[in-house]
């Protein structure tokens, strides 16, 4: 729990320490799709998870941004290889750091390379004898994706990224969003 307060509080900090003329805000949702890892009880999942997240973020200048965001994922119909349900979920606060390309004015490419501290957790519901695995757990996480911008101020902005997962849980873990941020 307390790398989950000093990762949160790191962003905000590192999100709240410029001008207020590059913060942006928005929100996302996507698909992602994960192995469970080897000491898992559980057979490998058939379906994707649903994924949906809260963002922050500061742009420091064209070229650079920091962002914080709130991340969670689930999907109740893993199959556990004995005909129950499984239900696996992941939630997280990330920070990032964002390397930007601007193509044009209105279209730009970013990498992005950060932290999380969150919680995973694989839940068998077998008739009566079910079990549970939680972790809280930290790691890394890498992505890319686009930004496209409108508007009169080029205040609004689709995303569509990329994002690669760290975790203990969960092997191979990765997430396709689309979202959308207004720039203030």
């Amino acid at each position: 729990m307390h790398k989950f307060v000093f990762m949160f509080g790191a962003s905000l900090f590192l999100v709240g320490a410029a001008h207020a003329e590059g913060f942006y805000v928005g929100g996302s949702a996507g698909v992602g799709d994960a192995a469970l890892s080897s000491n898992s009880e559980f057979d490998d999942p058939d379906d994707n998870l649903f994924i949906a997240k809260g963002i922050g973020g500061y742009r420091v200048n064209e070229f650079f941004a920091f962002e914080s965001t709130i991340v969670g994922a689930t999907n109740n119909e893993y199959d556990d290889g004995f005909d129950g349900q499984a239900d696996v979920s992941f939630g997280a606060v990330t920070g990032s750091f964002l390397g930007i390309i601007p193509v044009d004015e209105n279209f730009e490419f970013f990498a992005k390379v950060g932290g999380y501290v969150g919680e995973s957790e694989v839940d068998d519901s077998f008739l009566f004898f079910g079990s549970d695995n939680d972790e809280d757990e930290s790691g890394l996480l890498w992505g890319g994706g686009v930004f496209i911008n409108f508007g009169s101020r080029k205040q609004f902005t689709i995303r569509v990224e990329y994002e690669q997962y760290d975790t203990d849980a969960l092997d191979d873990f990765w997430a396709v969003n689309g979202g959308f941020q207004y720039n203030f």
